[in-house]
């Protein structure tokens, strides 16, 4: 097994933990079971914030502008708190693998609330991370990309969404992703 295909598997295994463990304050069903969400819920305790067309657009753009100033041609992607697509963008001559990295990164983000650089760290170096798992949430058939180049978008202290940048150098992907948070945040 190479070491790729070794940290891919150590974080499915993280991420298929814990989305079997009670998230805080719910208790778990009868036998096990993890707690049944309301609608729109995601099992966090009411319906999940989310982040709007024209504020992930925001983002994108100022993205691309860093992308650009950097020469850098990259794919973007924004997904909300469920890991829903919002909003993306191919830049002319962006690689292929970028499209599909982009959105893995950003929902890597949020499934894990910290930047995708720190989740690639700990997996590269066996440290167990915590990831939140809802039913509604980031599902089975979602790509999640262990890569620098992913950030949260935290609002109020709530993942609301996350922005990533694939398709560069992990950290000309990362740099592009936080000057569209930036943007967002202003």
């Amino acid at each position: 097994m190479n070491r790729i295909a070794g940290t891919r598997m150590l974080v499915a295994g993280v991420v298929v933990a814990a989305g079997w463990m009670p998230l805080a304050g719910q208790a778990p069903r009868a036998g096990g079971q993890p707690p049944v969400a309301g609608p729109g819920g995601g099992g966090r305790g009411g319906p999940p914030q989310l982040i709007d067309l024209a504020t992930a657009k925001r983002g994108v753009d100022a993205a691309e502008a860093a992308c650009t100033a950097a020469n850098v041609k990259v794919s973007i992607a924004v997904v909300d708190a469920n890991g829903d697509l919002v909003y993306f963008r191919r830049m002319d001559g962006a690689i292929s693998p970028g499209v599909v990295s982009s959105q893995g990164k950003a929902r890597t983000a949020i499934l894990f609330g910290v930047p995708t650089k720190a989740v690639a760290e700990s997996a590269a170096a066996g440290t167990p991370i915590t990831a939140t798992v809802t039913p509604g949430g980031v599902g089975t058939t979602s790509t999640l990309t262990i890569l620098q180049g992913g950030v949260p978008i935290i609002k109020n202290g709530k993942v609301i969404g996350g922005i990533a940048a694939g398709g560069s150098t992990t950290t000309n992907d990362e740099m592009c992703a936080k000057a569209g948070l930036d943007a967002i945040l202003k």
